[in-house]
């Protein structure tokens, strides 16, 4: 099958053989030859390839992209060889063919052309006597398919022969087919008495035939072409047996085209006129269609826009084409009783199909001026009539021009009292020989003059004083007129023009406010403090303010800045990293300011949260040039002053918020509020808690000391202590007298029975941690010089280790513990030489006892704590 594409007027015709469906066996070639004919107006090259989507036929083609070269009016030959695989499944492949010439037919490409390629089953016949066969009637092939109408049915009558020796069941089916697509109908058995049975099969005896119909009925919705389902018969002897036959059946083409014209804007003003084709494709083949549009009448008083001008529609498918009309005429060719344009649009099946009507007609209303253009037309021929005698007043008696003001501005946008400027003015005035006199003054917003007047004689020319500004041709034209108005402040100036003649009214224009900017404010752009901040450390405060005195000195001799006036600069900083290098035992502050040739003095204080001084106000006068206490901290540069790591006196712990306030060199600096630092708080480091001394009689001892006891004797004991741990301590001597001072000796009196005491010294700082350090006192009864002497060992206190031995007190503890009142007399005891009586032998390690009369203090029972 041939089709062959010509279409008028386009620049591409083609011949595609076959056009349609084709039908091929597995292992075979298809050949698909594409013919193309350039019947454009310039050689072109042409693209002729099988789409990406076409898979897996695409593959089997051995080259799917060609290139031709066309001149005008030749044409050539594309061969696609196709070589479909021996294991290729029976099935239709669909597959586009394109034909693009982009660069040379844009509007004209690309040509779609869309077919199936039919792959039969693969049939390998073995001739056997005892095989099933079976026939199908009608017989049909892909020359000769069975032709029906759509929604009907093919009636095939499938004739099975059993040729072996058995009873068989045979059963039908189309395996390539959807199962809405074919019925299948066995004939009715014997039936048994007392049976009913479902026929899904043919039986047939040995050497018997029978009949099975198929009907093949495609939906409604089905395209037409030919199409070949494969009939395979199953038998229940052999499944393995495939026996396999085609149906060929070709749809019948429905050429149903519903077109519909609808009108969405059919009466139109200025605007356009809006149509739509509404078109539905109620067949079963592809439809291709081109519109045109145009007037009923044959004139040329409209333009008409169709989009798309081609449409193609699937079977089934729906499209929109709409059809815009704009009359020619402007508005003012607009009619003034209306107008009616009667087009039609003509329809051409590209395959030249038939079509059920090819031209729709339609109309377009133009509507009519409304009534009120006319009374413009009498408006207009009114105002000609008084144009015209107003020309006629304005020639022969219309006044004598006046001199007018047409510009009056400022020369300049803006003025600064930094500069010394002055404010200068210019204008322009028409008609300048009716001028007489010209007079200039400047007042302020509330109507006070502060400026002239300065009055100028034009009556005979421009005066001398505005010769060097002024130039008069048609306009008088006068640039940079100097004023006396230099000061800070804003004026309003007021140029007056006295035009000559008698019974004549002053002409006056005014300026927009002028202003002469003040000297500028310097501002505090930064204000904070160099991270970290200190931490005080109380161990070493008195040392770190000897030594920050000493270096403060050292570094003010070593550091000589070069001049009192010269600003510092980025040669200076040496001395900021020396000070970096220190230890940073004080808040460092960095500020930066704008405008710093406006400074005259930088006032810097300190406050707490409450609002109280913790840091006096220091002032940095900048009157006689860069303050010498700055030179080493700043840098003057293109951002301002910036100075870093200026040192405060705020070292002691505590919370600082810090206000720098500038006072400016022009001005007044009530206005200025200061700039504050967020909070900034100095901890301090604690000085860790230390016990340097804990003694008993003067004496260091271990955690345990056992003392020998009298009962007529007391035994004297003093307690002297030394902590270090910085302000707020606490220290406690426990469990008696309580809290004492960080260093002191008081003594303690010793119960005269035998038995165990602890002494602690406790020390807690402000903090909360803790330090102590305990003795536990042991006192017990000597033993007798009897039991000693017939032991021959000596006696340990209760424990049965030896405690430490407890030196006797110091001689000055008797003065230390003795009473304000004076030292008490010695009460008389005997010695031991003279009551005859041997002092008992203490135990290894024990503190030996004290000898009655050592000492002449009283027992420290009877003292009081002293400290």
């Amino acid at each position: 099958m041939i089709q062959q594409a010509l279409t008028p007027g386009k620049p591409l015709s083609t011949i595609i053989n076959p056009s349609g469906d084709f039908a091929i066996a597995p292992g075979s070639t298809f050949e698909l030859c594409v013919t193309i004919t350039n019947e454009g107006n310039q050689s072109a090259l042409i693209d002729i390839f099988i789409d990406e989507t076409s898979q897996p036929l695409r593959q089997w083609c051995v080259s799917p992209y060609e290139r031709l070269a066309l001149g005008r009016g030749q044409s050539s030959e594309v061969i696609f060889e196709i070589q479909v695989p021996l294991n290729t499944l029976p099935d239709s492949y669909n597959y586009m063919l394109v034909i693009d010439a982009q660069q040379h037919y844009p509007e004209d490409t690309p040509i779609q052309h869309q077919a199936k390629l039919q792959v039969l089953p693969f049939v390998q016949e073995a001739v056997r006597v005892s095989d099933p066969t079976f026939t199908l009637l009608p017989v049909t092939s892909s020359t000769a398919p069975a032709l029906i109408p759509p929604g009907t049915a093919l009636d095939v009558q499938v004739l099975v022969y059993n040729r072996s020796d058995r009873v068989d069941r045979f059963r039908l089916t189309c395996p390539d087919l959807a199962r809405d697509w074919f019925t299948v109908i066995y004939p009715e058995g014997l039936p048994e008495v007392g049976l009913v049975r479902i026929l899904d099969g043919l039986e047939l005896n040995p050497g018997d035939n029978g009949q099975i119909q198929l009907l093949l009925n495609p939906p409604l919705d089905t395209w037409a072409g030919v199409y070949s389902p494969t009939v395979r018969l199953y038998s229940t002897n052999n499944p393995d047996l495939v026996l396999l036959d085609t149906v060929y059946l070709q749809v019948a083409p429905v050429y149903l085209l519903d077109v519909e014209l609808v009108t969405l804007v059919g009466k139109v003003k200025d605007q356009s006129g809006l149509f739509e084709l509404q078109l539905r494709n109620r067949s079963n083949t592809t439809r291709e269609i081109i519109l045109r549009a145009k007037s009923a009448d044959g004139d040329d008083t409209c333009t008409y826009s169709l989009t798309p001008d081609r449409v193609r529609l699937l079977p089934a498918g729906s499209a929109s084409v709409s059809l815009l009309i704009q009359p020619k005429k402007k508005w003012w060719g607009r009619p003034f009783y209306g107008r009616t344009f009667t087009f039609i649009v003509e329809l051409e099946d590209t395959q030249q199909y038939a079509l059920v009507n090819n031209r729709y007609q339609g109309t377009l209303i133009w509507e009519g001026r409304p009534w009120w253009h006319f009374l413009l037309v009498i408006l207009g021929i009114v105002g000609l009539i008084g144009a015209l005698i107003f020309l006629i007043w304005w020639l022969f008696f219309s006044p004598k021009p006046r001199p007018e003001i047409i510009e009056f501005s400022p020369a300049s946008s803006s003025y600064s009292a930094v500069n010394g400027d002055v404010i200068r003015l210019n204008w322009q005035i028409n008609n300048p020989k009716r001028l007489q006199l010209l007079r200039l003054q400047g007042v302020s917003p509330d109507g006070m003059m502060i400026s002239g007047p300065l009055a100028y004689d034009f009556s005979k020319g421009i005066p001398n004083e505005l010769k060097t500004f002024c130039t008069i041709q048609r306009l008088l034209v006068c640039k940079n007129v100097p004023t006396d108005a230099r000061r800070v402040g804003d004026y309003v100036f007021e140029l007056t023009l006295t035009p000559k003649g008698r019974r004549v009214t002053p002409v006056t224009l005014k300026t927009n406010t002028i202003r002469i900017d003040p000297f500028p404010i310097p501002t505090i752009d930064e204000l904070t403090a160099t991270q970290p901040l200190p931490i005080y450390d109380e161990a070493s405060a008195e040392t770190a303010d000897n030594k920050t005195s000493e270096e403060d000195k050292t570094a003010s001799a070593e550091n000589t800045p070069p001049s009192p006036n010269t600003p510092p600069n980025q040669n200076t900083p040496p001395n900021q990293k020396a000070t970096q290098n220190k230890k940073n035992d004080r808040i460092l502050l960095n500020w930066k300011i704008s405008n710093p040739e406006q400074i005259r003095a930088l006032k810097l204080i300190s406050r707490d949260p409450e609002g109280v001084v913790n840091v006096p106000e220091k002032t940095y006068d900048f009157t006689q040039g860069f303050p010498q206490e700055l030179i080493q901290f700043c840098d003057v540069n293109d951002e301002g002053l910036i100075c870093q790591n200026v040192p405060t006196n705020a070292r002691l712990p505590g919370t600082y918020i810090f206000e720098l306030k500038v006072i400016p060199r022009q001005g007044e600096s009530e206005g200025l509020e200061p700039i504050k630092t967020d909070p900034l708080k100095i901890e301090a480091k604690p000085i860790p808690i230390e016990i340097l001394e804990f003694k008993l009689n003067g004496t260091d001892v271990g955690p345990k000391v056992s003392l020998p006891i009298q009962w007529d004797k007391p035994i004297p004991l003093v307690i002297s202590w030394k902590v270090k741990g910085g302000k707020d301590l606490k220290v406690e001597l426990l469990p008696s007298p309580g809290t004492v001072p960080t260093e002191g000796k008081v003594g303690y009196p010793i119960s005269p029975e035998p038995g165990t005491q602890t002494l602690t010294l406790q020390v807690t700082n402000a903090e909360g941690e803790q330090e102590s350090r305990s003795v536990t006192i042991e006192t017990f009864l000597p033993p007798t010089p009897e039991a000693t002497s017939e032991a021959g060992i000596p006696i340990l206190p209760p424990g049965g280790a030896a405690p430490d031995a407890l030196p006797p007190p110091p001689p000055d503890s008797a003065s230390s513990s003795a009473p304000p009142g004076g030292t008490p007399s010695p009460s008389p005891s005997p010695s031991p030489a003279a009551s005859g009586i041997k002092p008992p032998t203490p135990p290894p390690g024990a503190t030996p006892p004290v000898p009655p009369g050592a000492s002449d203090s009283p027992p420290p029972v009877d003292l009081p704590p002293q400290f």
